[in-house]
Parts: C-alpha cells; structure tokens; sequence
C-alpha cells in the first residue's frame, strides 16, 4: 500500500470531478495537496477542503505546467506526485468538425501534451533532487476503446486525444524503467464518471444516461485509482466492461492476421 503520509502531491483539473475527489482521498490518506486547475475559485474550495493550497493555471499553456511543478519544487523541496488529471471534451463529428479550430489546440494540449510536459519536468526535479516521484495521468476509456453507449456522440476528436495520452503514458513508463529514471508512471481509464464534463454532453440527470454506461460517481473513481497504485497496477480501469469493449479491436487485427496467413 502506497504511504500517502506527508507526501507533496500536486492534482491538476482538482476544481471539480475525479480531480476534487482524488484531491480529497489523497489527503485523507496524509497526503499534502495542491489543487490546480483553470477555474481557481474551484481550485480554492477544493483545497479548502483537503486543507491544501491551490494553484490558478491555464494547461493550455505549454510553459503553465512544468512552471507550476518548479514552483512547487521551490517552495516545498520536493514533489512527490503528480496526477494529471485535467482534461476537456471536444464534441464534434469527424466530418464537420473545424480542423483549424482554437479550440482544437486546447484539446490536444491540455488532455495530451500537458502530461508529458509535468512528467518531463517532474522527472528532471527527482532525478536532480535524489527523490522517486510518482505520474497518474487519467486517460479514459476512449483511451482503448469505442464504447457502443457513446458511439453517436461526436467524441472522435476527444478520443483522440485520451488515444495519444495513452501511448505517450506507455512510452513514458518504458523510457522511465529501461532508463533508470525515479519516475513511476500509471494510467487511469475511466468508464462512465458522473461529472460536468459528462453532464454537459450527456444530461444533468444521470438516470436517463445509457445503462450499459454503469455510471459511477467521482469518489468511486478516485478510490479504484488509489488502489490501484496501492496494487502497482499501470493501466487502471474504472469498468469492466473496458475489457469487453477492447474485444473488436482484438478480434479485428487477430482475423485479419489469420486471413493474410501471418
């Protein structure tokens, strides 16, 4: 079980969602907590309650993220964790969406590349301070799969991006470990989590969202990705029917394989 006792953890996209709740259990756990995101009212009251401090910042930024982490380095010594979990949705079928659209950078930036930038940074500030740090970073089930209850949404260009954060994660972690580098790295993968993102596409009431959805709240979320770090696990989903749906893609490169007598 990992030791949360004292440790400095910074969340990003904490205002709210899987982040407030992650915030929230790590510091019940003794775990000292900044709580960052774009909305620093949200910010505020998260660290209010987790008795922690917060942090303003903008992702979309690419400097934002690795100035945050030398911020915090300087003022507390050390950063033990990181979890890089703020995110944003993008709803917009691939054949009409804007591909030179603003809001399309911010998508790829802060759900993509913010993560690699922290973990760069991150890595650097243990390596030189002689300290092991931890990465989550919070893909979703898009990451590996098309769900059939979200097949009509408009979320390919979203999906993408959770895609690209997953290998990047996987490079990551294999880089860190053939490397030798003081960073362990983990993946959570949410299903269905009610929160505004979801609400927003989906409905406020999460009743009329698809059964198959198995829509659980944030504190579940947050709680099977503590134990999942406490099991050493790297790719930790919140359903499981992420395996189920994984299956087509499977069974797709396995037929054509078999088809092509590899």
């Amino acid at each position: 079980m990992v030791d949360w006792t004292g440790q400095h953890v910074l969340v990003t996209g904490a205002a709210s969602g899987i982040g407030r709740a992650l915030a929230l259990a790590l510091a019940a756990r003794g775990a000292k907590v900044t709580a960052a995101d774009i909305n620093g009212a949200g910010a505020n009251e998260t660290a209010a309650q987790c008795a922690g401090e917060a942090l303003t910042v903008d992702l979309a930024e690419a400097g934002a993220g690795p100035a945050m982490v030398d911020t915090l380095v300087a003022r507390h010594g050390r950063l033990d964790a990181i979890f890089a979990n703020a995110g944003i949705g993008y709803r917009r079928r691939l054949l009409k969406a804007d591909l030179d659209d603003l809001q399309l950078d911010r998508l790829f930036e802060i759900n993509m590349l913010a993560p690699l930038r922290l973990a760069q940074t991150l890595a650097r500030a243990a390596e030189a301070g002689g300290w092991r740090a931890r990465l989550v970073v919070t893909g979703s089930e898009n990451s590996l799969s098309l769900p059939p209850s979200v097949q009509n949404n408009g979320i390919g260009l979203y999906a993408a991006s959770k895609h690209g954060v997953l290998i990047l994660t996987e490079w990551l972690a294999t880089e860190c470990r053939n490397a030798g580098k003081p960073l362990d790295v983990h993946i959570l993968l949410p299903g269905g989590v009610y929160t505004g993102m979801t609400a927003d596409g989906l409905g406020e009431d999460p009743a009329r969202w698809p059964a198959d959805m198995g829509i659980i709240l944030p504190e579940r979320a947050a709680a099977l990705c503590l134990s999942g770090l406490d099991l050493g696990l790297f790719h930790i989903p919140t359903h499981a029917h992420l395996a189920t749906d994984m299956a087509a893609r499977f069974e797709s490169v396995s037929s054509a394989s078999r088809a092509l007598g590899l």
